[in-house]
Parts: structure tokens; sequence; C-alpha cells
């Protein structure tokens, strides 16, 4: 898990030290095991060739029971090879006549011997180690037998020891290969590590780094890419500044557009709201009390029945007139203020539509600024609306928080909810209700947010600063960057 922390350096050098360990591992296993397979062999071959000579001096010496001159030869033998463990000399009666041991013969060393033509070799395991025993008959074993132990002891140390001086070399290799090593990673990667270093300068803004390496190869080749990136980001840098003046410019132009078109569209509402209430409206009393003076002096019952059938319905659209005059423009946001234009407002909605609507303010309701309470109180009426239409709810609950540095408005329903499937066929449809909250709160600094309700349905939450500033540049700047750089 370290290696892809760890620079190309360090990573080079790693996988070198890795390769050339796992060689010298190979490469040692195999000459043991060579090495371990060659000295069983030429010891026995020399035991081998040992118990043949003592076999061929010894027969003559068994035949005269020359006991002297056996003993002397197989101890001269012992003495001249430091391999031999022991040697043994039994007539063909199995009869020890001579031996090479101090002290006594280990048991089991002539019950083995049987009668044998030819020579034999095994090995065994002793406290001292390996033994190669090598039994061979003298004269096909009608005279005796000669038995030579070989030990591997002194072979083992000799090969140690020379095992030890190959390490010793290996690990000299080794080390002059890691050397060289480093030295090849240095080479190959202090290009690539200037090439980092112009990378980062580049990502810090300072375009003008240039990466300065004479080579001719693959890195040479990215060094030039390099420099032609640089000069690339510096001319795309010029366009998009010129892009962002004018994504800046056409923002603010929209902006403007928009307020403009919603202080127009408002103040049309309170122009009609007005003719409504004044003209209208007083237009639809004068032709009630006519119509009452009518039916006073009607000549009969049925006529007088039909005049004033007439000032009922009459009635009945002077009541709805003035409704859409404070729908329009309600008096109340004028007079009395934000929360109270909500409240008349959801009383009424909810007897309309069979809804139980509930009002929370909290916080000291202060005089909020006029686009701002316009603002809020459309997006509470096209809340409700949309609550009506799309929601199925049955109880909506109204949290209008005052603080001091803005108002909060939150619209909680317990209805089916909406899934941003249902905002996505909601733009394919051209129902715009929801972006054009959107678009009214960020005209004004705020933020909308939509997600589900505790009650399973619908929640939004609206969040505008009380003293919001100009629009300008602070949140369309990064609107036009992110464009730019989408």
């Amino acid at each position: 898990m370290m290696m892809p922390r760890l620079s190309i350096y360090y990573r080079i050098l790693a996988m070198a030290l890795c390769i050339i360990a796992v060689l010298s591992l190979a490469a040692g296993l195999i000459v043991w095991d060579s090495l371990d397979d060659i000295v069983s062999k030429q010891l026995q071959k020399r035991g081998a060739e040992i118990a043949t000579h003592v076999a061929l001096g010894s027969g003559n010496y068994i035949l005269m029971e020359d006991l002297y001159n056996l003993y002397d030869l197989a101890a001269q033998t012992a003495a001249n090879s430091e391999d031999v463990r022991y040697i043994l000399i039994v007539d063909s009666n199995k009869r020890l006549l001579a031996h090479t041991f101090h002290g006594g013969i280990p048991q089991g060393l002539l019950d083995d011997i049987g009668d044998l033509k030819q020579q034999k070799i095994a090995v065994f395991n002793s406290n001292e180690g390996n033994i190669h025993d090598i039994i061979v008959p003298i004269e096909n074993g009608a005279v005796g037998y000669v038995r030579v132990g070989m030990t591997e002891e002194y072979t083992r140390n000799s090969l140690n020891q020379h095992i030890r001086d190959v390490l010793l070399t290996v690990f000299g290799i080794c080390a002059l290969a890691v050397f060289l090593s480093s030295r090849i990673s240095a080479i190959i990667t202090k290009p690539i590590r200037n090439l980092a270093k112009v990378a980062e300068s580049i990502t810090q803004g300072n375009l003008k780094t240039r990466a300065d390496i004479r080579d001719g190869g693959e890195v040479g080749r990215l060094a030039n890419a390099f420099n032609e990136m640089a000069a690339s980001l510096i001319k795309a840098s010029g366009d998009k500044e010129v892009l962002l003046d004018e994504l800046r410019a056409k923002e603010q132009m929209r902006d403007t557009l928009i307020a403009k078109l919603m202080t127009a569209q408002e103040d049309e509402r309170k122009r009609i709201s007005r003719e409504l209430h004044d003209e209208t409206s007083q237009a639809l009393t004068s032709l009630m009390l006519t119509m009452r003076v009518l039916a006073e002096d009607a000549p009969n019952q049925e006529q007088k029945d039909a005049l004033l059938l007439g000032r009922d319905v009459a009635a009945s659209i002077l009541r709805e007139v003035r409704d859409l005059a404070i729908e329009l423009r309600p008096p109340v946001l004028d007079d009395l203020g934000l929360a109270a234009a909500i409240e008349r407002y959801s009383e009424k909605f909810a007897s309309r539509y069979g809804l139980d609507i509930d009002l929370h303010t909290a916080g000291l309701q202060i005089a909020v600024d006029d686009p701002i309470a316009v603002a809020l109180y459309r997006i509470v009426q096209e809340s409700l609306n949309n609550v009506v239409k799309h929601s199925g709810a049955t109880d909506v609950s109204i949290f209008l928080t005052f603080h001091p540095d803005q108002i909060m408005v939150t619209i909680a329903d317990n209805g089916r909810g909406i899934s941003n499937d249902d905002l996505i066929r909601a733009q394919q449809e051209n129902r715009l209700g929801l972006y054009g909250m959107r678009e009214r709160v960020e005209l004004l600094q705020g933020r909308l947010d939509i997600r589900q309700s505790p009650q399973g349905g619908t929640e939004l939450c609206i969040a505008i600063p009380q003293s919001f500033p100009e629009k300008g540049e602070s949140l369309h700047e990064t609107q036009a960057e992110d464009t730019i750089s989408g």
C-alpha cells in the first residue's frame, strides 16, 4: 500500500532491489541444491575408493591373521583422510578384526553386513550428522569385508566457508547494483521532477513558467508539450477573461431586465387591483343600487324577482372582483406587513380548498423591504397553489422567522413529495413555478432549498438577507466562471 505514495526515484530503486534480491535468492538456492547433491555423490565416491583400497591391502593380512598390520592399515587410512569417521575390517564369519574406534563400537554396525557380493552404500543420521556408510567385500566376501563411514562435517564446513565467500561477493555485487540503480533512477527522474515543478507552478497560476530540458527523447518531447500547453493556457486565459466580461454584462442585463419585469408586473398588478377596487367595484355597487330601486318600483312581482336576482348576481360578481383585487395586490401587505398578509391569505386559501394551514411566526417582526415582502408573499402563493395542484396534501405548515440579518420562510406539506423526475418533467412541460420562485430568491441574493418534509411531503426553505447588496458581481461572476470552466 506504500508503493503509490513513493516517488518514481524510490519506486525504481525498490524494484531494482526486489529484482536483485529475488535473483540472488534463486541463484543461492540453485547453487546450494546443486552443491549439496555434488557433495553427497563425491563423498560416496571417495568413500568407495577408500574402502576398495583397504580391501585390496587387507586380504593377505586377514588370511595370515596379522591383526597388527590390519590395525595399522585402518589407522593410517583414517588418518590420511579427514572425511573418514570409521573403518571396520571383519572376516567372512563377521568376526571383527580391526577398527578405528577409540571406544566401543556403536551397536548395529556388525549386524547388517550380510553376505554381500558387491559394494553397498547407505546413508543414515547420527548425532554427528549424516554418515555415508560403504561396505566393500574382500574377494567377493570369501575373505571378509571392509566398512567405511564417511562424515559430511569437514566437507560441509569447507562448503559453508565457500558459500560465505560467495555471499560476501554477492552482497558486494548487490551493493554495486543498488548504487548503479540509484544513479540510473536519479538520471531518469531528475527531468521528471523538473517537469513536476513546472506543472505545479502552472497550476498555481504562473503561466509564464517554462520547462528547460535539453533532451531529444520522450522527456524532451514532454517538456515541449508542457511549454506549448502553458502558451495555450495564456491564450485561453485571455479568451476566458473576454468571455467572462461578456457573460457578466449579459448577466447584469438579464438581472436588470428581470428586476424591471417583476417591478412592472407588480406595478401592473397594483394598478389593475386599484382599478378593480375603485372603478369596477363602484360601478357594480351603483348597478346593484339601481336594480334595487327598480325592483321596488317594479309593476309586478315577476319583474321584481328578476331584478332582485340580477342584483344578487351583481353582488356575487362584486365579491369575486374584490377578492381578485386583493389577490393581485393585498392592501394588508402595505398596511400591516408581511406576516399579516400571509396569515390573511392562508386563511382564505384554507377555507376555499379545505386545507389545514398552520402559520407559525418567530422573531422580532420588523419592517420588511417592499421587494422582499412581495417576493415572499408571491412564493407563498405559488407554493400553496402547487400543493393544491400536485401534492394531494391535507396539512400545510408555514414557518415565518425573522432574524436580524435575514428572513426565512419554510413551507412543508404532507403530500406525495417531489422527485428529480418531477422537476425534469415540469421543466419539459414548461411548468416554471419552482423556477420562478428560485429566480425571485436569487435576485434578492437569497437561497431556496427543496427537500423532503418531516411529514413525508415537500418542504421549501427560503432564506433572504434583510439588507441585500445591489445585484452585480458576486453571484453571477461565479456562475459565469463555472459556465466557461464547464
